[in-house]
């Protein structure tokens, strides 16, 4: 049996069922909109020859609109995305628990019309789609005695990157004399700015010292789209590696 509620303005009772609409998206700001009274997920379907971007969207109080992010379902790229660009089919789902109402809009137009289904749903998102896998892995390597950065740019609007785990690596590319105090490597958009103090030891040519975190919890950056960085100081005959695992969630 169906179970009934009623909306915002206490007058129209909703069957909890899947809220479907359905158009064409193929102009400049074009949209399609449903309610999701009581819904926890939203999904969307393009199809078609098009080039545009897409922008998926709720709201609480009809007026202001806030960038739902969004998960490919059957495309090649695993993370979510604040806005779904380009010219490929697919299927991407969401969270849209929080809000009322749901759309997709073209924020960016270049040509063609996709063919777009929105579905509101009270079904919970499934396991594949949940945020927490390893999703996204960055690496760099400097040169002997040269600064390295590692820098992981932002995500886009409503979402932040999740630490799993970061390894850091000092090659001593020519023999390491000691000094009196430790090397230190700052980060930034990482709660409390965290910084890791590395040895500054007596040490021979060719010598590796690994510095890992995996994360048991993972660690959410502090601002939403914004870059976070890794910075080892330039150290003489010091060639630096670092290697973060991330995803991007809201």
């Amino acid at each position: 049996m169906a179970k009934l509620s009623r909306d915002k303005d206490a007058t129209t009772l909703h069957p909890r069922e899947n809220l479907v609409i359905a158009g064409a998206l193929g102009s400049l700001n074009a949209e399609i909109i449903t309610k999701a009274d009581g819904c926890t997920t939203v999904s969307l379907d393009l199809r078609g020859v098009f080039s545009q971007t897409v922008e998926v969207s709720g709201t609480v109080d009809g007026v202001n609109w806030l960038p739902i992010p969004m998960r490919p379902v059957n495309v090649a790229a695993t993370r979510f995305v604040a806005v779904i660009a380009g010219a490929v089919a697919g299927a991407w789902v969401g969270d849209c628990s929080p809000y009322l109402t749901v759309r997709a809009r073209v924020t960016a137009y270049t040509s063609g019309a996709s063919t777009a289904t929105l579905m509101a749903t009270n079904a919970v998102l499934g396991p594949a789609f949940q945020p927490w896998t390893t999703t996204d892995v960055q690496t760099i390597t400097a040169a002997a005695g040269v600064a390295a950065t590692l820098t992981i740019s932002s995500p886009g609007a409503g979402l932040r990157h999740y630490l799993t785990y970061l390894r850091i690596v000092r090659f001593a590319a020519a023999v390491l004399t000691p000094a009196a105090t430790p090397v230190i490597v700052t980060s930034t958009n990482i709660p409390g700015t965290p910084s890791f103090s590395f040895p500054a030891d007596a040490a021979a040519q060719g010598t590796v010292f690994t510095f890992q975190e995996d994360f048991g919890q993972p660690i959410a950056a502090t601002a939403q789209a914004a870059a976070t960085t890794i910075v080892c100081p330039a150290t003489t005959n010091v060639i630096w590696r670092i290697t973060a695992g991330y995803y991007v969630a809201p």
